[in-house]
C-alpha cells in the first residue's frame, strides 16, 4: 500500500486508453467487507458500530448517532499507548477494550491522505441486507408462524420464471446464495400475511421495502426520503415482533433488537449522499470472483501444485483475450497502433 499512499500524496503518471500520460493519484475511496472485517479495519472492538459511536445496547435505537471518525479513533489508540505500553499485550489490551478498542496500534489508513473508516467503510448490500434478511427476519417468521407454515405458504406460490420456487421450503435451510436471498425477499412479504400479527407484517414489509430501494443503481432525494420512512416504520412497529416470540437466542427468547447490521442500515442514506448509490460497493463481484478466480482454476488442476497452475490458467486466458482481441481489430480494419 505504500505505493498507493504515495500516489494518493504526490500523484503516479499512468497511461489512459488512448495512450496519453495522465497524472493519477489514489486516495482511500472504498473499502468493501463485511461486518467483522469492518471492525477490524476501523480498529473498534466487537459489539460496537465500525463507521458511529453506537455500542451494542444502541444498534437498535431508531435515529443514527454520530459518527466515529478518524480523529477520535486516533485520539482514542494514543490515549490507550499513554496509559499502557504496548509491548505489554496483556495489560494494552484490557486498556484498548475499556475504550472500544481492538487493540490495532498502527492502522493502515492513517497516513493515507484524508481516509476516514466512516466514509470509504461502505454499506454492503450483500452482507448487511441480503444476508441480513435471511439471518433475521426469515427467522422471526419461522419463529412466529412455524417452520412447517411457511415451507407450506412458499410450496404453494405459483412458480415463476427467475424466481426461486422454494417448493421443498426454506425453514431447514442454513446457506443460500445472494440471488436466493433477493428471491425471499420478493415472496415473503407476501407468504405472512395472515399468519402473523399484522403489526408484525408492517414491520417486515418496512425493511424489505427498505432493502429494495436500497438497491436502486439511482437514487433521488424522493428516494432517500422513501428509504427514511421505511426505517422509521419498521422501528415503529419492531416492537410487536419481541411481542410475538420472534425474537429467539441459544438460551431463549430476546427481548432487545442488539443487531449490528440494523444499526448500519440508519448510515446508508448519509453515505449515498457521500459516496453515491451504495449497491456499487456490494461484494457480490468480489464473492463471485471466488468461483471465476479460485474454484474453476482449481477444478481444471489436477489438484498438485495448484497455485502454479492456476496461474498459468489465468496467464493463458489472458494470451486468448489479447488473441481475438487483434484478430477481431484485424478483421475489422482497426488501426493496430
Amino acid at each position: 500500500m505504500h505505493n498507493l499512499k504515495l500516489a494518493a500524496h504526490d500523484g503516479c503518471p499512468m497511461s489512459d486508453p488512448r495512450g496519453d500520460l495522465r497524472m493519477i493519484h489514489t486516495p482511500l475511496v472504498a473499502w468493501i467487507a463485511d461486518y467483522p472485517e469492518q471492525l477490524l479495519i476501523a480498529c473498534m472492538a466487537s459489539k460496537h458500530s465500525p463507521i458511529s459511536l453506537a455500542t451494542a445496547a444502541q444498534f437498535g435505537d431508531p435515529l443514527p448517532h454520530p459518527p466515529q471518525t478518524c480523529s477520535n479513533t486516533l485520539d482514542a489508540i494514543e490515549r490507550a499507548c499513554t496509559i499502557s505500553d504496548p509491548c505489554n499485550i496483556t495489560s494494552f489490551y484490557k486498556t484498548c477494550q475499556a475504550l472500544h478498542l481492538n487493540g490495532v496500534v498502527e492502522p493502515y489508513w492513517k497516513d493515507w491522505g484524508h481516509a476516514c473508516p466512516s466514509f470509504f467503510l461502505t454499506p454492503d448490500g450483500l452482507h448487511q441486507w441480503d444476508k441480513f434478511y435471511f439471518d433475521h427476519p426469515i427467522n422471526w417468521s419461522i419463529n412466529i408462524m412455524g417452520g412447517a407454515e411457511l415451507d407450506r405458504q412458499l410450496s404453494a406460490l405459483q412458480p415463476h420464471v427467475g424466481v426461486r420456487h422454494g417448493a421443498n421450503g426454506v425453514s431447514m435451510l442454513k446457506q443460500l446464495t445472494g440471488r436466493e436471498h433477493r428471491d425471499l425477499e420478493k415472496l415473503l412479504p407476501g407468504v405472512i400475511v395472515g399468519a402473523v400479527p399484522n403489526e408484525v407484517a408492517h414491520a417486515l414489509h418496512a425493511i424489505t421495502e427498505f432493502i429494495f430501494q436500497a438497491q436502486n443503481l439511482f437514487l433521488y432525494d424522493e428516494t432517500l426520503h422513501s428509504l427514511s420512512k421505511a426505517l422509521c416504520k419498521f422501528h415503529y412497529y419492531k416492537d410487536f415482533i419481541l411481542t410475538a416470540g420472534g425474537r429467539h437466542g441459544k438460551n431463549g427468547p430476546l427481548n432487545h433488537f442488539q443487531i449490528p447490521k440494523l444499526e448500519l442500515m440508519q448510515h446508508v442514506i448519509w453515505s449515498t449522499r457521500a459516496m453515491g448509490a451504495p449497491y456499487q460497493w456490494s461484494s457480490d463481484i468480489t464473492e463471485h470472483c471466488h468461483i471465476t478466480h479460485v474454484k474453476q482454476p482449481y477444478h481444471m488442476s489436477n489438484h498438485r501444485d495448484f497455485h502454479g497452475q492456476c496461474c498459468r490458467f489465468f496467464d493463458r486466458q489472458e494470451k486468448l483475450q489479447f488473441f481475438q482481441l487483434y484478430t477481431g481489430s484485424k478483421h475489422d480494419g482497426a488501426p493496430l497502433s
